[in-house]
């Protein structure tokens, strides 16, 4: 089962798995958050967001040799999240943690900027509710950048010093 706002594979148009893809065990106990930063502008539009996944989908597999997208599920400023290998299927996003938790990436470079407050809310809330209220996040689960884990600047510096405490459920208490 899909949330509400999300896209899925069939939608934006992407091309089948390569090979078997590897079964999660649920439910997970992190959640990583990453950015495109290329394409590097936000998309607005269900057209260019579907397009900017079928270009990273195409850079995953064509380029880096992966199987797919290595997202779990890709944030787009057009209102909508977009389904990369989804809850089930282990992805290939935050290297020696992909069987530990879902990667979520914002499309557009975020170093400067943060993701709209729309994208950021479609992650905070639709996602992470329907994710540990169906039993594939741990109601107590961690939220970490991209660079917490591995050398990068990944999510880019706006999102991982303002966004993440943003992003984060406990914020909501504040």
């Amino acid at each position: 089962t899909l949330l509400n706002p999300t896209r899925s594979l069939h939608l934006w148009g992407a091309k089948p798995y390569k090979g078997t893809p590897t079964n999660l065990s649920l439910p997970l106990n992190f959640l990583y958050i990453h950015h495109t930063y290329i394409p590097g502008q936000p998309c607005l539009t269900f057209e260019q967001c579907s397009a900017n996944m079928r270009s990273m989908q195409r850079f995953h597999q064509e380029e880096r040799g992966w199987d797919d997208i290595g997202y779990s599920f890709v944030a787009g400023s057009d209102g909508f999240l977009y389904e990369g290998r989804g809850w089930l299927w282990r992805g290939a996003h935050t290297l020696g943690q992909n069987s530990r938790g879902y990667g979520v990436s914002f499309i557009g470079d975020y170093t400067s900027q943060l993701p709209s407050q729309h994208a950021m809310g479609l992650v905070r809330h639709q996602l992470t509710s329907c994710a540990v209220g169906g039993g594939r996040l741990v109601g107590n689960f961690t939220l970490q950048g991209h660079r917490q884990v591995v050398a990068t600047a990944c999510p880019g510096n706006a999102l991982y010093m303002g966004g993440i405490y943003l992003l984060s459920p406990t914020s909501l208490l504040v």
